[in-house]
């Protein structure tokens, strides 16, 4: 029987995570051998990885030169039940880098950010070394070359998630219509639009709120911008949401605002939590949705065209529905879950 194993930073909520557990639980379902190795402590997402089955070592790491947890991460690698490593983050490949050079050869790289990120001597060395780079859309394989990695070690793998059934959800945010946007928050403008449009909203729409989830180094950027808006009383931070189905589901519009290419695993949420989607027009996106039919785009930075979007949506209650139900048949079809182990498969067998 054929086995995986993944390499991950982190199980925090975040978009790589989210994808590491889909791909697991699919894999499960089709009773693969699965072992997780996470380089931080556990996290609720690392109890939902291990209800599928799978096997999930903590490593505890503290930094990139933690002896000890590179110690730990040489074992578990000696350990695993394949040949085939799946690492998801740079951070991870750092790590790998340093507790076992050799399986860098042996291993796929997903999850390198697709914008401020510049690789340093070691990480060209690094990333020179492994097997296949995966990429979710064609902008981000364009930002890969520009950075000088060749399209020989360059390979598709589409983005697939599903939304997870918890029993323990969110109670949720407010009765009254609010919008929805989750994090991390990393770039200093990212989000910003979101946060803008509501004074331009409170015009129109006083009632109308605006939730976020997430942590990053930006955050308190962000907190600072909200304290200087008519309107922030009615912008609400939760912090770190690990199970946010809850707060999908009762999102009258979930909004993906980024200004530079990402958001495709918040944008996917979204499609998937059959709520209409509004998302910054940035490469990336639009290969995943089509304006006016799955979700609606407006151009980054463009404040008052989000909050008419916005608007208009809020008043065509039929036309929000026509886009959720489209965007829902849309991810099920092309970003499934299935969709993205079946393609981990293929290349599984390629590489074997």
């Amino acid at each position: 029987m054929r086995a995986f194993a993944f390499l991950i930073d982190s199980t925090e909520y975040s978009g790589n995570a989210r994808q590491l557990l889909a791909c697991v639980t699919e894999l499960r379902s089709m009773n693969y051998t699965v072992a997780v190795g996470v380089l931080g402590r556990e996290a609720p997402w690392s109890n939902l990885l291990s209800d599928t089955g799978a096997l999930v070592s903590h490593f505890k790491s503290k930094g990139i030169w933690d002896i000890k947890s590179l110690l730990k991460l040489r074992r578990w690698l000696q350990q695993i039940p394949s040949d085939f490593l799946h690492v998801i983050s740079l951070k991870a490949l750092e790590s790998l880098g340093l507790a076992s050079p050799s399986f860098l050869a042996k291993s796929f790289l997903s999850g390198i950010p697709s914008t401020g990120f510049r690789p340093n001597l070691w990480r060209k060395i690094i990333l020179a070394k492994v097997h296949k780079i995966f990429y979710p859309t064609m902008a981000f394989k364009n930002r890969l070359q520009n950075l000088g990695i060749p399209a020989s070690k360059l390979t598709y793998l589409p983005p697939g998630i599903s939304l997870q059934v918890v029993q323990q959800s969110p109670i949720p945010f407010s009765e009254t219509p609010y919008l929805f946007s989750s994090g991390p928050f990393h770039h200093d403008f990212n989000h910003r639009d979101a946060l803008w449009s509501m004074d331009i909203l409170h015009y129109v729409k006083p009632e109308i709120k605006l939730c976020l989830t997430g942590t990053g180094a930006n955050l308190q950027s962000l907190h600072s911008f909200r304290s200087a808006l008519m309107t922030k009383d009615k912008i609400h931070f939760r912090g770190q949401v690990d199970h946010q189905e809850t707060l999908l589901a009762n999102a009258s519009i979930i909004l993906v605002t980024n200004l530079t290419p990402g958001g495709y695993y918040s944008a996917l949420e979204a499609m998937l939590s059959s709520k209409p989607l509004i998302t910054s027009n940035t490469p990336g996106i639009t290969e995943l949705v089509e304006d006016g039919k799955t979700a609606v785009l407006y151009a980054p930075g463009e404040r008052a065209e989000l909050a008419k979007r916005i608007r208009l949506l809020l008043e065509d209650p039929a036309r929000a529905a026509e886009i959720a139900g489209n965007a829902r048949e849309s991810a099920e079809s092309r970003f499934s879950a299935k969709h993205h182990a079946a393609k981990l498969l293929q290349y599984y067998d390629d590489f074997k």
